[in-house]
């Protein structure tokens, strides 16, 4: 094909370019970037993108993940098909990725949002008809789902959390294994932490005022 200049060039399909790529990877060992590509000869990055849209698009078409470690589709289908019954670190060495890869989708929820209800938002609308829509240590509106219990789906296992008691549990600041936990530990540890919030806003009314 011969351009306006009167130079030829190669009428690359998206086919071509994806077996291009691939064939970049098996040299080089990684998945390339479009600076790399723009010194080895074949289809600029420029012309790889217009066919792809985006460089990573182009990537995960020709099967590479890109170093970024985004997930390829096939993955996430694995993880949402197992992610009950192995551990982020299980997952991650099967995927041959870092835990933190991992933890950063299962926080995603149109990753883990199981259509046939039984996601945790399913889970905490259950709760909820249980336990309240407040967090049941300090009556705070805003709640989050805790399984006491990992990935259980009894609900005695569950409880209806503000963010604060809920970290408090999670960074193993205080051991809840079951729900009386909750009264018996969880409580009296919130409770100090209020009464130290009020003694300290206290504290910077009365520097305030001698300041003053």
């Amino acid at each position: 094909m011969r351009t306006e200049n009167g130079k030829y060039s190669t009428p690359y399909t998206r086919s071509l370019i994806k077996k291009y790529l691939k064939s970049i990877y098996n040299a080089i060992g990684k998945s390339p970037t479009f600076r790399e590509v723009n010194n080895i000869p074949g289809p600029s990055s420029r012309t790889i993108i217009r066919h792809f849209g985006t460089w990573t698009k182009a990537l995960k078409a020709s099967g590479i993940r890109p170093r970024n470690n985004q997930l390829m589709k096939d993955e996430k289908v694995f993880i949402r098909q197992n992610w009950k019954e192995m551990t982020d670190k299980e997952i991650a060495k099967k995927l041959g990725l870092t835990i933190d890869v991992i933890k950063y989708y299962r926080m995603q929820y149109d990753l883990w949002k199981n259509r046939k209800g039984t996601s945790d938002q399913k889970h905490k609308k259950d709760g909820m008809k249980i336990y309240g829509k407040n967090c049941e240590i300090c009556n705070i509106s805003i709640t989050e789902l805790h399984h006491i219990v990992p990935k259980s789906t009894n609900i005695n296992d569950w409880a209806i959390l503000c963010p604060t008691c809920h970290s408090a549990i999670t960074r193993k600041l205080v051991v809840v294994k079951n729900r009386n936990d909750l009264k018996t530990n969880l409580t009296p540890y919130i409770k100090s932490i209020h009464d130290n919030v009020r003694f300290n806003l206290m504290a910077n009314l009365d520097n305030d005022n001698v300041s003053t």
